[in-house]
């Protein structure tokens, strides 16, 4: 995996969902936009979704620390290692 770094404000409330099979239980994400007004698509698993859905929301510019998942040539994501609000 690609490690990356991005700095964006949070185009849209965290959405919530459980896995009902897998190792995961469940997943949280949502859209940051970039100062370009680029729009990447960013989650994160367990209780870091947990964590995110809680204390996260609309318009806050945050430091994202994770990895680029790639599923085809088109839909990149990032998933959340670390996340820290700025603003």
């Amino acid at each position: 995996m690609n490690k990356c770094y991005i700095i964006g404000k949070v185009a849209n409330d965290p959405i919530f969902e459980f896995f009902f099979m897998g190792n995961n239980i469940s997943i949280c994400y949502f859209w940051i936009e970039l100062k370009n007004n680029c729009k990447i698509k960013v989650f994160a698993l367990n209780e870091l979704a947990d964590y995110i859905y809680q204390n996260i929301h609309s318009n806050q510019i945050l430091l994202i620390d994770g990895c680029l998942d790639c599923k085809g040539n088109k839909d990149i994501s990032i998933q959340i290692k670390n996340i820290e609000v700025i603003i």
